[in-house]
């Protein structure tokens, strides 16, 4: 290893030392302003949790505008969406075209490192770890522009309202496929000889409730469990759902599958292309309007939206549009035999399901339990009627809208549910702030989500800002507490070093970011989005490492995918990448330039060469950083650390010191691109850059 690299140490990861209870403070936020920022190391840290990282512009760019107009001017800036832009793309290469998941990630670095509406992406990011699917599943994988709008679902969505996007990724086509809940049908007898049946899958109905809302046990609004039993010793925890609930929330969920919209049309503004659609309605040819549409059953169960058959990876846009019910294949409360189902008992147990209603978790906006009714039609015996009578038609719609309403009032339980408010609120904390939030910081973001002000529950935008915004968020006693701060999971430490050297790319389309798009990604860093191995997500909120953390009963999600492996090829990469530009190393344009930035052992031989089509950081950047070595270094504190950077350069303490004493010893010499580009590769190998306070 190059001598100027001797102070690049491998680092496992930091620790941090933590202290048993959160510190009480007396006088909590009431003397103190925490409204705007005091100084730009204020406007960076904020930045570093409100973005993907900051740059020398967007911290220049804050002025001196308080954090709420801050937030404000970013809900209101429009989505930056990616199946279009993914569609575009494939629509100007021609029949040719051909589009995958690695352009579908390259995109999204792409978006992630220059878009502005910065706040909504990162939001986005964040619900795409509550609301997992993944490109491991089968169809996901194959279908990019369906992935694509799965994530602009939550990127439209970010500041919408929660009941909205519930059912928005209830109904998407890729969640429907990553949980098996396409095509669920109703309990049916499929064979009378051997008595078989098809049942209802449970996948989506159980994960809806323990990932996506309530979670597995009841909760107080700061998140502390509640106790079921005061006469016994220690927390009795209450379960929010039995088998039974799951059994019938599954039961709801029966009957949906793709729309059905015959040939449609993909168009960038520029070029537009006819998809084919298959002929699914009520007989062959036939017109059909309005519920008459929702009662065939050919489109119910084959074939999938068409592949446009000249441009590989455009699909029909039925293909990622929200899910329709044919209620043929709903539960409506009515057997096989045409008769209904028998009534459920008062009392369980409930031995003999399905009965005629069903039964779902309580905490409706009446602050009742509930069962849902059986419907008053058998709508099995509606399919595939040529020309409907006008009872028929009435009949039809009648089923539609029960189906339809019976998904509503689930939906509806669960968002009115008391556990939900403190899940979401515990759960966007630790995405932006601290892995460890107060249970007072938990239930005033909690009690937003209950009531954003204005009488509004769900409210998204008001749950982030009120993380953002709150003391524990923004004051410097806490980031000073053993307990605050979290660990930055791989992307966010890949974009926050993008976006603080303002990296490029050389790529025509703008999609080949480095090291993110490259499906090696997953193998160096174990994450790279839309790509978790579980519905779990890559990390849960409740891991807790093993060892001080886990002894000091604290959470360490992100710690979960960090292990030996994945800290040594992750380092490795990001070192050969920021040497050479993100991109491979170059070998065809002399001088050579080694893994070490530098081709000669002393340094003297260092050159700068932006790979081909792929990111690399400006040479003009380089060449704007200050000359002076202090300057230099606080410049690059302020992009990578927020200005966080430890020590004193006199006397020589802390990672200020160990520069010092490089920069003015062995490295005195040297090309000022390679020392910024050592400097930079000890900061990004460091514990420091690696916890966010």
């Amino acid at each position: 290893m190059n001598k100027s690299f001797r102070v690049l140490v491998l680092v496992f990861i930091a620790i941090i030392s933590i202290t048993d209870v959160a510190a009480e403070y007396i006088f909590g936020n009431s003397f103190e302003d925490f409204s705007a920022p005091s100084d730009a190391k204020d406007v960076a840290r904020f930045l570093t949790q409100s973005t993907y990282g900051p740059t020398p512009q967007s911290i220049n760019d804050f002025g001196s505008i308080d954090y709420a107009q801050w937030i404000d001017e970013q809900i209101s800036l429009p989505a930056t969406t990616h199946r279009n832009v993914l569609e575009s793309l494939v629509l100007e290469v021609g029949p040719s075209g051909f589009t995958n998941q690695d352009d579908r990630v390259g995109l999204w670095s792409r978006i992630a490192n220059t878009a502005d509406d910065q706040l909504r992406q990162r939001m986005a990011f964040a619900l795409s770890q509550i609301f997992v699917i993944s490109e491991e599943e089968t169809h996901n994988a194959i279908r990019v522009t369906m992935m694509a709008e799965f994530y602009d679902t939550l990127v439209r969505g970010a500041f919408g309202n929660y009941r909205d996007l519930l059912e928005d990724v209830t109904l998407s086509p890729s969640m429907a496929f990553y949980l098996t809940n396409m095509k669920n049908r109703k309990k049916e007898l499929v064979n009378p000889v051997t008595n078989s049946y098809i049942l209802p899958d449970e996948n989506f109905a159980r994960e809806v409730m323990q990932l996506f809302s309530v979670g597995v046990f009841e909760r107080n609004m700061d998140f502390s469990l509640k106790d079921g039993d005061l006469n016994t010793a220690g927390i009795q925890p209450i379960e929010t759902y039995d088998q039974n609930i799951v059994t019938n929330l599954a039961r709801v969920m029966t009957g949906y599958s793709f729309q059905c919209n015959g040939p449609d049309i993909i168009s960038n503004g520029n070029i537009s292309l006819e998809i084919s659609g298959p002929d699914c309605k009520p007989g062959a040819g036939v017109i059909c309007n309005g519920p008459h549409c929702n009662f065939g059953s050919f489109f119910f169960g084959f074939p999938y939206p068409a592949a446009n058959s000249q441009h590989n990876g455009l699909y029909h846009p039925d293909i990622y549009r929200p899910l329709i019910c044919y209620p043929r294949y709903h539960d409506t409360g009515w057997g096989s035999d045409g008769n209904p189902n028998p009534m459920r008992p008062t009392n369980p147990p409930y031995l003999n399901e399905p009965y005629d209603d069903k039964r779902i978790i309580g905490h409706l906006p009446d602050g009742q339990g509930g069962t849902l009714p059986m419907s008053t039609e058998d709508c099995s015996t509606l399919i595939n009627i040529v020309e409907p009578t006008p009872t028929q038609l009435q009949k039809m719609q009648m089923c539609v809208d029960y189906c339809d309403s019976e998904l509503d009032q689930a939906l509806d339980a669960l968002f009115y549910n008391t556990n939900v408010p403190p899940m979401i609120a515990r759960q966007m904390i630790q995405k932006f702030v601290t892995s460890n939030p107060s249970p007072d910081y938990i239930k005033r973001v909690a009690e937003v989500f209950v009531d954003n002000g204005s009488g509004v529950r769900g409210d998204l935008g008001a749950v982030i800002k009120a993380v953002l915004l709150d003391y524990e968020a923004r004051g410097d006693r806490f980031k000073s507490d053993d307990y605050f701060g979290k660990l930055r999971e791989p992307m966010l430490k890949i974009t926050a070093v993008y976006r603080g050297l303002e990296t490029v790319t050389s790529d025509p389309r703008q999609i080949n970011w480095g090291p993110i798009r490259r499906p090696e990604t997953i193998g160096a860093f174990g994450q790279r989005p839309l790509s978790s191995p579980s519905v779990f997500n890559f990390f849960t909120p409740d891991y807790q490492k093993p060892g001080e953390i886990t002894n000091k009963n604290l959470y360490s999600p992100e710690f979960q995918i960090i292990n030996d492996n994945s800290v040594i090829l992750g380092q490795n990469t990001m070192h050969i990448n920021v040497c050479n530009g993100y991109g491979s190393l170059q070998t065809s344009n002399p001088p050579f330039r080694n893994s070490n930035c530098a081709g000669g052992t002393d340094g003297s031989a260092f050159g700068f060469y932006p790979p081909v089509e792929s990111a690399y950081i400006p040479t003009e950047v380089l060449e704007g950083l200050p000359n002076d070595f202090e300057a230099l270094v606080e410049d690059l504190n302020m992009r990578l650390l927020y200005g966080n950077m430890s020590g004193t350069f006199t006397p020589a303490t802390g990672m200020k010191g160990i520069f010092k004493t490089e920069i003015e010893g062995p490295m005195s010499g040297y090309d000022k691109r390679l020392i910024a580009l050592t400097i930079i590769q000890v900061i990004i190998a460091s514990p420091e850059f690696a916890v966010q306070l």
